[in-house]
């Protein structure tokens, strides 16, 4: 999330003229690649809802019904959120580079990713803070249980760990990354693990 901010607030400095980085091309070429980098943050950030929904939540609310109802609240505050910045994208696209209204429009956009960045960090830091650690009090899971709650959690981010794998952790801060590695490589699949590993480094 921080690197597509930061990405945007550089478009809203340039203004829609080029100075940025020259392998992106030209300004309407850049808010093309800049959609595609969003969209793939989009999936991510889907799948890691819908990873909650199918398999975190479940584990939750059969300890305590009730539980999870503020981050369902959450995911359906944030995810016309994220759909109306994709549109946006989408419109700049078609603007006139350098005009008023691209500027004006690139700034609703850094905006607007601003503020969802700061629904995500509130979001993570809610869940390191009460959602994880009620997720190992409510399982009290042997080994077993845990790997196959991993394996799940894979699972439905596909994506995440296929194609997207490589923008994900790249996303992520050194040590984030490394913990994230670190848990992948508890999967019983080895396969899909060397597969995983292999995208980092091809």
């Amino acid at each position: 999330m921080e690197r597509v901010v930061r990405w945007g607030e550089d478009l809203v400095t340039r203004g829609g003229k080029s100075g940025g980085d020259p392998t992106v091309g030209s300004p309407r070429m850049e808010v093309r690649k800049f959609g595609r980098s969003y969209s793939q943050l989009l999936e991510v950030m889907l799948e890691h809802a819908q990873m909650e929904e199918r398999v975190v939540f479940p584990i939750l609310e059969m300890a305590d019904r009730g539980l999870c109802k503020a981050a369902n609240e959450d995911h359906a505050r944030d995810l016309p959120i994220m759909n109306g910045i994709r549109e946006d994208i989408k419109s700049i696209g078609v603007l006139d580079t350098g005009s008023p209204s691209f500027q004006e429009a690139l700034l609703s956009l850094s905006n607007r990713l601003k503020s969802l960045q700061e629904h995500c960090k509130e979001h993570f830091e809610e869940e390191e803070r009460d959602l994880l650690p009620l997720m190992e009090a409510a399982a009290d899971m042997r080994k077993e249980q845990q790997e196959r709650v991993l394996e799940q959690c894979l699972d439905v981010m596909e994506g995440t760990h296929s194609h997207l794998f490589r923008f994900f952790i790249d996303g992520l801060l050194p040590q984030d990354a490394m913990q994230y590695l670190d848990l992948i490589t508890r999967c019983s699949d080895k396969e899909r693990v060397a597969s995983m590993l292999r995208m980092i480094v091809e």
